[in-house]
């Protein structure tokens, strides 16, 4: 169902507001929308409701900023057919209100980002990348994933990024194979127009390098760990493995580098779940998946099951209880990145990761963080006002006057446990109501979607 975007007046209204930026909880507020735009909050006794408002009642009820989640793939390649009635409507319902596409195909996810503000097509607000730079695999001539451009020389590197550019691309997102001298040429480019670079630490790249190059986020924890030991030397030369990483670990260097990286303000977007998934894939039972009505076929016999199959052909070199060492580790770091004072971002990899269903993995990554050692409150921040601050925006990621209207109402509060970050009753997106008829609604339609896939 399309609807037009209008500017109706909505009133939350005696609800426990929770604005994870400044760290602040009120009780008894009443939240005024107006189109696309929170105009007014404060208490329920001192603000007069208009009487054309819509209102709903939030007695005994917990008002959060809209959630963003800051590593999402919606069209990547052919890979994960009906994205636009399964992807995006799966975010909304989640309460997840706005993502960063971190590759896919540029004239699509623009379309979808323009139809999406005119209210034409219900789905999150977009920060886009557009194609993913990448160098080839091993063979010279193959690219691990779609939505790539290919970029071997420092001349291949700047071109590209010029053309992404003249593009409007809202960042450049860089993969693993991109060769060292090619990655210092993108980056230089990109700062030299203004764009921030994200993504990989490229194999060949040591994060230090990264960090002085300026790349202004750092998916997946990569580089860290080698940075960590002893033996960086090794992994840069396409010598390491899971045994060397941990056996490595000097823990002066690891304190050393963590510093360095919150000294240089490089944001940190572990996508947790997606981690915990992967290294521990085979404890998945991939055939009875609560989320599976959710997810159509064709990614499960597709994408998902070469995924699988080349993920399942690697871990086995490793037994199952260095695997969880290595998960272990993956949340001590997160801890530690933390408790430096290191940006956080909550990011996924949906829909890639096998079974990381969109949405819905936003909130287990928040379970993630808080199993790392962050407070319920600073779990939010990672998906609410650190988005806000990373993306440079004002008005979004709050609960304030003048901010966009993304709101999410909660049925428990998510400071008591975080799981409760699911207890969802409305979504507010770009100003439209999606009550639980509504909200029942879209994952009805993903549901039908899915099973025409």
């Amino acid at each position: 169902m399309i609807l037009a975007l209008c500017l109706q007046i909505v009133a939350i209204a005696h609800a426990t507001v929770i604005d994870p930026g400044p760290g602040s909880v009120k009780a008894n507020q009443t939240v005024v929308v107006r189109g696309d735009r929170i105009v007014q909050v404060g208490d329920a006794e001192r603000i007069t409701i208009p009487s054309n408002a819509r209102v709903i009642d939030a007695t005994g009820e917990f008002v959060i900023p809209g959630l963003w989640d800051m590593h999402v793939h919606s069209v990547f390649g052919d890979w994960f057919p009906g994205g636009r009635d399964v992807i995006l409507p799966l975010y909304i319902a989640n309460g997840v209100t706005g993502v960063r596409d971190m590759g896919g195909e540029l004239q699509v996810l623009q379309g979808w980002r323009d139809s999406i503000t005119a209210g034409t097509l219900i789905g999150p607000r977009m920060v886009i990348s557009g194609p993913m730079l990448d160098g080839y695999l091993a063979d010279g001539k193959s690219m691990r994933f779609p939505s790539s451009i290919a970029v071997v020389t420092p001349d291949d590197a700047v071109h590209a990024v010029r053309t992404l550019a003249s593009q409007h691309v809202d960042f450049i997102k860089v993969q693993s194979e991109v060769p060292r001298d090619a990655y210092l040429a993108a980056a230089a480019e990109a700062h030299r127009l203004g764009l921030p670079i994200v993504g990989h630490v490229p194999t060949r790249v040591r994060v230090d390098e990264a960090i002085t190059a300026g790349q202004a986020s750092i998916e997946h924890l990569m580089g860290l760990f080698e940075g960590c030991g002893t033996h960086e030397d090794q992994f840069v030369a396409g010598k390491g493995n899971m045994e060397l990483l941990l056996d490595s670990y000097d823990k002066s260097r690891c304190d050393a580098l963590i510093a360095r990286v919150a000294k240089a303000h490089v944001a940190q977007c572990p996508t947790l779940y997606w981690q915990k998934g992967e290294n521990l894939l085979d404890l998945i039972d991939q055939d009875h998946q609560p989320l599976a009505r959710y997810v159509p076929m064709s990614w499960r016999t597709g994408a998902w099951r070469q995924f699988t199959d080349a993920i399942m052909g690697d871990i086995r070199k490793d037994p199952l209880e260095r695997r969880q060492e290595y998960w272990h580790r993956n949340l001590t770091m997160t801890g530690a990145l933390y408790h430096a004072g290191v940006l956080l971002l909550a990011g996924t990899d949906a829909a890639p990761g096998v079974f990381v269903v969109p949405g819905f993995s936003l909130h287990q990554e928040l379970a993630e963080f808080v199993e790392a050692g962050l407070t319920p409150m600073d779990a939010l921040r990672t998906a609410t006002s650190n988005a806000a601050q990373f993306l440079k925006r004002g008005d979004i990621g709050r609960v304030g006057s003048g901010a966009r209207a993304d709101l999410v109402v909660l049925t428990a509060n998510p400071l008591d446990d975080i799981h409760n970050t699911t207890t969802i009753t409305t979504v507010i997106a770009n100003g439209r109501v999606f009550d639980h008829a509504g909200l029942s609604d879209l994952l009805s339609g993903v549901e039908r979607a899915a099973q025409s896939k």
